[in-house]
């Protein structure tokens, strides 16, 4: 379905990596009293691609300098609404690396984190698929295009 009314139910979840393969998690949220490190959310506008989304909000709302976005796109249902998809996409730096002040400029309560200190920690992440994406996506192993997280 792809009138108006659901791309407002659609979000894109953006990852912000950095080259030594650690991710940009957002401040803890506390869901039934645990803690649970996340990825920002970001309203499509109707009409607008999950790109599109991501790139508007990190580039004019948190101002960040040109970035990439990975061709590799998570999909699952929203969790925080009756309807609606949730797409995560893997965004990094196009010049060689990000301005020291990135993290701030996304949160100030953001951290960096790899996939290895969040699964050794034993840190709630959510999504809950994010660690295998993302380890996917820096061993190779997943391909290109559309994959389901669920």
């Amino acid at each position: 379905m792809n009138d108006t009314h659901s791309y407002r139910r659609d979000v894109v979840r953006p990852v912000v990596i950095d080259s030594p393969q650690r991710l940009l998690l957002l401040i803890p949220s506390d869901s039934d009293g645990a803690t649970c490190w996340t990825l920002p959310k970001v309203l499509m506008r109707p009409g607008e691609t999950m790109r599109r989304a991501a790139t508007r909000h990190l580039r004019s709302i948190c101002r960040l300098p040109p970035l990439r976005i990975s061709p590799l796109i998570g999909r699952l249902p929203r969790t925080d609404a009756a309807e609606g998809v949730q797409y995560v996409i893997v965004v990094r730096p196009a010049a060689e690396s990000w301005p020291s002040a990135v993290r701030f400029a996304i949160s100030p309560d953001a951290c960096w984190w790899t996939t290895a200190m969040l699964r050794s920690g034993q840190v709630q992440v959510e999504p809950a698929g994010l660690l295998d994406f993302m380890d996917g996506y820096w061993d190779g192993w997943l391909p290109d295009g559309e994959i389901s997280l669920e």
